[in-house]
């Protein structure tokens, strides 16, 4: 693996229009999923606003779902690489404002975030001669508000270790109401809390888990029908739906995608 740095300005996919406004640099562009973006990383701060559509980023520590209308926030030099199931559009935005990067909140789902990605959309389309500061002071207000947002989306420790639960154990079993058990928490707190802080159910999770881990050991050349099993599926056509479902190919087609890069 070989990744590249982007500077000022550079960004993957098909430009749709750009803009230099002050301390902030405007790219709107798309990608015709399905594709992938290789390993990368961008010297400044970088912020990506989902307009729609929507994909999986991948991380050195894992990876995140980054739906439609929301907020994704890379710090300085962070490593990391896209995948595409289906056509995307997004802004992404450049600037030397910087917050205290952790990983509480890589990726924020705020309604008053996404308002105000859709105002600086309806501006860069509409342009005319007040555009330019309207769009700094909507910048300024969203930043602002993606940092409130960080700050109430704090990751208490027993979400942590659900979060890790679900990430290591792949028994078909596991349930919102044994995750609640062993986090010594309701049922009901645990799906509210899940959903707010990871943008997802806390059985979207799982079956993410159980995918990720399935391409693992198909990558590795294992039988499927032991990979079904061996990662929490009830037979080998639960693994070809769900894996389908959220890749947008068959297991088999993705053993053959394999094949063929290897064979390279």
């Amino acid at each position: 693996m070989h990744p590249r740095t982007l500077h000022a300005g550079e960004f993957f996919g098909t430009p749709l229009m750009a803009e230099q406004l002050g301390a902030f640099s405007l790219s709107l562009w798309r990608i015709d999923g399905p594709g992938s973006l290789p390993w990368h990383r961008h010297e400044r701060p970088y912020v990506t606003f989902v307009v729609r559509g929507g994909y999986r980023e991948r991380l050195s520590s894992g990876d995140r779902a980054c739906n439609a209308r929301a907020l994704v926030m890379h710090a300085p030099g962070e490593l990391h690489a896209d995948d595409f199931t289906r056509s995307t559009t997004c802004l992404s935005i450049e600037s030397d404002i910087r917050f205290d990067y952790d990983d509480a909140a890589g990726v924020i789902e705020s309604p008053s975030v996404s308002s105000i990605g859709d105002r600086v959309i309806g501006e860069l389309r509409a342009h005319d001669a007040f555009s330019p500061i309207v769009i700094e002071g909507l910048m300024l207000e969203m930043f602002g508000e993606a940092a409130r947002a960080r700050v109430a989306s704090f990751e208490p420790r027993w979400l942590r270790d659900v979060r890790q639960a679900i990430a290591t154990n792949l028994d078909a079993k596991v349930t919102l109401s044994a995750l609640a058990r062993g986090a010594n928490v309701h049922p009901a707190h645990l799906a509210r809390a899940f959903r707010r802080h990871f943008g997802k159910t806390v059985g979207d999770a799982i079956r993410e888990s159980r995918v990720e881990k399935a391409k693992e050991r198909i990558a590795a050349g294992d039988a499927l029908i032991n990979v079904a099993l061996d990662c929490g599926f009830s037979d080998q056509s639960h693994l070809t739906r769900t894996f389908r479902r959220l890749t947008g190919m068959t297991p088999t087609a993705f053993q053959r995608a394999n094949r063929v890069q290897d064979a390279h």
